[in-house]
């Protein structure tokens, strides 16, 4: 019961690592604050008086001030922020629009600033020593064809947990990430196709594509007291994918 008496708002709750995180956050003990575009999924057993829903879409350039508002009406306090609402837009470099690139980076960049905004002003005004957690991708150090708007936004979240760390931290609040790697949810689940599949288990060390929970794990660590003395940093949950240099069915002699 890590999370007892906190308040923690999780944003792209509705799936994936999102909802797992806001589930793992529940039954530690959290009073949660779900936020996604459109709650369609049923939270089966979970306590109605500690799970608030919210529909709201990050991308909204309205979405901090509302969410802002929102905590203050509600809790006078906030203690626990987890960005993980993301999207991935599938296209060669040459044939990326303006609009595919707007919408990614509203959604994996922008949205992430203002509501982390949002939040470490009710942090601060009221003495709490909250966590923010952003969830970056292992594609934010190793290339990922045809993602260019995504790749860019994942490396630029990791600079900008740096810089809101070192600027939250005289207010006792921190600001890391966590690197997932390959990871089954409604985003991806699309792209591991038969093929990519395999190719992931040969090139990852140990061999295997990460449930939600497992990367929801890391998220609830770096949100909790036993990370208080850890800022600015970014956890890498990607079974050893981005630190491996090795080829795949070969060995050196």
């Amino acid at each position: 019961m890590r999370f007892s008496g906190k308040v923690a708002v999780v944003t792209g709750a509705g799936s994936g690592i999102g909802r797992a995180t806001a589930i793992r956050l529940l039954d530690e003990g959290a009073t949660v604050v779900a936020v996604d575009l459109k709650h369609v999924e049923p939270w089966p057993g979970r306590p109605e008086g500690r799970l608030h829903l919210v529909d709201l879409d990050v991308a909204d350039p309205d979405a901090g001030r509302r969410l802002e508002a929102y905590l203050r009406e509600e809790f006078q306090r906030v203690d626990v922020l987890a960005n993980v609402a993301g999207i991935l837009h599938i296209a060669p470099f040459l044939k990326v629009t303006r609009a595919d690139w707007d919408r990614v980076v509203a959604v994996n960049l922008t949205g992430v600033f203002f509501l982390s905004q949002a939040a470490a002003r009710v942090m601060v005004e009221s003495g709490t020593p909250g966590r923010i957690v952003n969830v970056s991708s292992v594609h934010a150090v190793v290339s990922e064809p045809n993602a260019a708007p995504y790749t860019a936004t994942k490396g630029g979240l990791e600079a900008m947990t740096r810089t809101m760390a070192s600027e939250l931290a005289p207010h006792g609040v921190t600001v890391n990430c966590v690197r997932p790697g390959a990871t089954r949810t409604k985003m991806s689940e699309p792209i591991y196709t038969p093929e990519i599949v395999r190719s992931l288990q040969a090139k990852i060390p140990l061999r295997e594509i990460a449930p939600p929970e497992w990367v929801a794990s890391a998220i609830c660590y770096l949100a909790s007291e036993e990370a208080r003395y850890t800022t600015g940093a970014c956890l890498d949950v990607d079974g050893g994918y981005a630190m491996d240099g090795s080829l795949p069915g070969t060995v050196y002699s």
